[in-house]
Parts: structure tokens; sequence; C-alpha cells
């Protein structure tokens, strides 16, 4: 029996455990628990008190919470009164659920052999009783992410090991090689990251998927390094930051970019945004041209980097 489980394991186990002991009219045995879903004792007895205890919905009176109930060596699992009554959508919570589905479809395993998983049959009943048109209008794009990577980094996950991997740092133009404890896999703003322990950092780092140019599973487990709480983007405080003017036709960049503030006008957008590597925004200045104006860089930022940026794309072109 294993004597720690991923978080993976241990929700794929207590979904399971939940109806089973809820079948049982005299409850189970807490080791034929343990014995019967490979569940360590400890870890079953915090889930069951931690986490299924405090499931239900709003507003998680009595009646809307699962019961549990241990002891003498026994649970005992009752479904709150919420969970006999027919589970009834409107449309609009429909394709709510069917766009959350779909976009984390690709980091669904399959369990069959044609790739049908149990989360693409449940998104396909869902479609089909939301109607053609409502499903059809459901399209979850979440940038180019390739599936043999995403396959990489989910095995690594599940078994919890070290990858290495070649990865395109964006804002230092450079490709580096590193070594990563996987943390977990997310998407944000379109994009799929993965967050880890980086060993060349010596610290928790996000990286997005799309520029992770070769990834390898290695046999070495994740080390410890205790919880992570990593986001797509999380600049300093003493980060430096730049305000830029945009023109209407530049809006795309408040989509695209983190930005804290914005400061809408009639025919312009005032944006802040935090500078954590000059390379990105040399690289956006140039893309932006006249739509952008810079107002204010705070240093070291250097007040000519346009100029410099310029002349060093002509000096590649020569």
């Amino acid at each position: 029996m294993s004597n720690r489980l991923t978080a993976r394991d241990r929700l794929t186990r207590l979904l399971s455990v939940i109806p089973w002991v809820a079948q049982q009219d005299d409850g189970a045995l807490i080791e034929d628990i343990v014995t019967r879903f490979d569940y360590p004792r400890t870890q079953l007895l915090d889930d069951l008190q931690d986490v299924v205890f405090f499931v239900g919905v709003h507003p998680f009176t009595p009646d809307s919470l699962i019961e549990v109930e241990i002891g003498d060596e026994r649970v005992h699992i009752r479904y709150a009164d919420w969970f006999s009554r027919p589970l009834r959508l409107t449309p609009e919570e429909g394709a709510r659920l069917l766009t959350a589905g779909r976009s984390v479809l690709p980091l669904a395993e399959s369990d069959d052999d044609n790739g049908a998983g149990p989360l693409l049959r449940a998104l396909t009943k869902l479609g089909t009783a939301l109607g053609e048109s409502a499903a059809d209008a459901v399209d979850v794009r979440l940038g180019h992410a390739p599936s043999d990577t995403l396959a990489v980094l989910r095995d690594a996950l599940a078994r919890q090991r070290q990858i290495d991997i070649e990865y395109y740092a964006y804002g230092r133009d450079e490709l580096t090689e590193r070594r990563v404890d996987t943390n977990r896999l997310f998407s944000d703003q379109g994009n799929w990251y993965l967050s880890g322990w980086c060993h060349r950092a010596v610290g928790e780092r996000v990286f997005r998927v799309d520029r992770i140019r070769t990834v390898a599973l290695t046999d070495e487990p994740n080390a410890d390094v205790g919880p992570t709480n990593a986001s797509s983007f999380s600049p300093d405080s003493d980060d430096p930051r730049v305000i830029l003017r945009l023109a209407q036709s530049a809006r795309w960049v408040i989509e695209q970019y983190p930005v804290e503030q914005v400061v809408e006008n009639d025919d312009h957008i005032d944006v802040t945004m935090a500078v954590t590597a000059i390379g990105w925004l040399e690289r956006l200045l140039l893309r932006l041209g006249p739509a952008a104006e810079i107002l204010r860089l705070d240093p070291p930022l250097p007040a000519d980097l346009c100029r410099h940026a310029a002349a060093r794309v002509l000096t590649r072109y020569q």
C-alpha cells in the first residue's frame, strides 16, 4: 500500500469511497475502506473530516451538507436532502458547466481505448441536453499547447516526478535548460501554465506550456518544498512600472497582458504595467508602434529603450 497519495489520487479514491460507504446501511469499517481502496488511514480520516464533511451547496445549512459520522472504527455517510432532488440546470448554468468541462478536457485521462473518458461522455450528454445550437455556441481555446507535452506533464504530476525541460524565457529572450519539481497544471487568461520548483532558479516558478520546447520525465521524485501559491504572473513591489497611453485600436493589450491599472478615456486608454524584464516591453512597444505612447518609466528603465530596441532589430536584419 502506498504511504503517500497525490491530490489527484486522493480525489479519485474519495469519489469512490463516498457512494460505497453511503450504500452500506450499517456504515463501513475504517480498515475495510483502507484495504478496499488502498487509502492510507491518516489521509482517509483527514479527507472525511476536513473535506467531505463540508461538501454541500449554499446556504450550507445541515440539510444541504453531506453528513459524516466516525465512531467505533466505523464510518457512516448520509447524503444531504439536496442531493435527492432532481438536478435542473438553466440554459445559462448548463452552458457555463459545458464551458468549464471543455476547458479541462485536454487534461482528462481516457479510460477507454477510443479515448472517450468519463468527462467526455458527460460533456456529450450535457451538450445533447442543451441542444445543438447551444452546444455549438461553446468553443473553448486555451492557446497552443502540444498534446504530447501536456501528456508528459500530466504523467509527471500523477507520478510526482521531476522533469527536465528546455524553456524559452520570453522576458530575457533566451532558451534555458531546467529541472523542475512539478506542482500544478492550470489555465489562466487563455493559456496553459505549469507551476513548480525550479532547481535552476532555486525557487517557485510558473512556465507557459507553449514555451516549453522539450520535456522529459525523470525517475527522481519531487522534493518536498512545502505548499506553493504560484500564479501566472506575480510582480514584486519594487519592480519598475511603466504607464502607456494606448489608442483604442490597441485595447487588445489589456486582454493579453497583465495590467495593474486602467484609465479609460474617449480616444485613448492609460494602463500601468509592472516590468519584470525589459525584453518583453521592448517587443510590445515595437509591435504597438504609433498606437502607444510612454507617459512614465520608472528607473532603471531607460528613457530611450524603444530607439535602442529598434536599432538592435535593424542591426539583425542588416
